[in-house]
């Protein structure tokens, strides 16, 4: 197992391990440790079920940028948020401080904090799950700070879904029974498996001699099992609980 897969299994493990919301905030600080992050901040901009205004925030930010955050109305204005609104790739900071003197004063301001040299801000968007965003930072510069973002980021976006993930099952339902989870068969677990790495139904099909339809009934039946909300919430599901390999995911 690389040193990737095996942060990324610890990082699913802590996740699987939130059963309270309230914590979140302690998971996440065990989750920058892990990634040797300068901070982490997870911020769920809309869960269903939720008031609009009610956001879940869990972020390692010292108490001085949290109050500064605050008392600029940094949340309306917040230069990173008002970019992710507006695509689903992953945002490097550094390409956003020069868009503006206000943006670059935000960053400066930040980095003064505490906040850290450089970052970067995954959208995340889930039918069921809702609207989130994934910020991680870091004290590394130049070609460090390339290779690092380059390593990780394939594992920092499925931590940032898993929390996603996690967090809203917790707001809406109860965990998967462990007594189900044993029920998957071995074709659910490869077709789920295929699934989750990013294989379509028709490929899944093509690569197992099977009909488009059978592989659909393998992931509806594991969906099931799982007590997921759809196929591929079923496949991080048993990625986090052991039933499909990390590496699986991890490119």
């Amino acid at each position: 197992m690389s040193v990737d897969q095996r942060i990324l299994q610890e990082a699913f493990h802590c996740i699987r391990n939130l059963h309270e919301i309230g914590h979140l905030s302690a998971i996440v600080h065990q989750l920058r440790a892990l990634v040797g992050a300068a901070n982490l901040a997870y911020q769920a901009l809309f869960i269903p079920g939720r008031m609009a205004n009610e956001r879940l925030v869990a972020e390692t930010y010292s108490d001085r940028w949290k109050k500064l955050y605050q008392s600029k109305n940094y949340l309306r204005t917040d230069p990173i948020e008002i970019a992710a609104r507006k695509t689903s790739q992953p945002l490097d900071w550094g390409h956003l401080r020069s868009a503006s003197k206000e943006t670059a004063s935000f960053f400066a301001e930040a980095e003064r904090h505490g906040v850290g040299n450089n970052g970067i801000s995954i959208p995340l968007v889930d039918a069921q799950a809702g609207r989130a965003l994934f910020s991680v930072t870091s004290n590394l510069e130049g070609e460090d700070w390339a290779t690092f973002k380059g390593r990780a980021l394939p594992s920092l976006i499925q931590i940032g879904k898993a929390i996603q993930l996690r967090t809203a099952e917790i707001e809406t339902k109860p965990a998967a029974q462990p007594s189900r989870v044993a029920a998957l068969t071995t074709k659910e677990t490869d077709y789920l498996a295929l699934y989750v790495a990013g294989y379509e139904i028709k490929q899944i099909g093509d690569m197992r001699s099977v009909s488009g339809t059978a592989v659909r009934a393998a992931l509806n039946s594991a969906t099931e099992k799982l007590d997921a909300r759809g196929p591929r919430h079923a496949g991080y599901l048993a990625v986090a609980l052991g039933i499909i390999p990390t590496s699986v995911i991890v490119r």
